[in-house]
């Protein structure tokens, strides 16, 4: 049975980052969230609002990290305001990032996604355009806010 991403917390966290990816978790949960592991060693963890994937998966290893994958409809969301598409254009990773190895991207042909996240165009964005690793609690609040959004369409 895979283990429960709060277990993964508070084994591989400590202190402030610890506490903050706890309430996260916990608040999202409370939104309507489930996190459904994948794996059995406990590394990563489907995001899930409602019995729907929101195409993304979150890894908890030295730092919290989450991950909102391509096939996610970025441009059917109407009801965002200025500041969290700020925050997701932050967090959009283009590529090609040197560091991006097999399977996701191979030799040099790294991630060509042409693709448009709440109006702005991307040439070329990694297979996970919006990336939010290490975020501190304000952050986290607003990827909330930006989750609740993602999932109102």
């Amino acid at each position: 049975m895979p283990k429960l991403i709060e277990d993964a917390i508070r084994e591989r966290l400590t202190g402030e980052v610890q506490k903050d990816a706890l309430n996260f978790i916990a608040s999202t949960q409370e939104s309507g969230f489930s996190y459904v592991g994948f794996d059995e060693e406990g590394d990563g963890w489907d995001p899930v609002h409602e019995n729907r994937n929101i195409h993304g998966c979150v890894l908890v290893n030295d730092q919290f990290m989450f991950f909102v994958g391509i096939d996610c409809q970025f441009d059917e969301i109407t009801q965002l305001d200025d500041e969290l598409k700020e925050f997701a254009w932050s967090h959009t990773t283009i590529c090609p990032q040197s560091v991006c190895k097999p399977p996701y991207c191979q030799g040099d042909n790294h991630s060509k996604n042409q693709y448009k996240i709440f109006g702005k165009e991307y040439e070329s964005t990694c297979h996970s355009p919006l990336q939010f690793i290490g975020l501190d609690a304000d952050k986290l609040n607003m990827l909330s806010k930006l989750l609740l959004a993602i999932t109102e369409n």
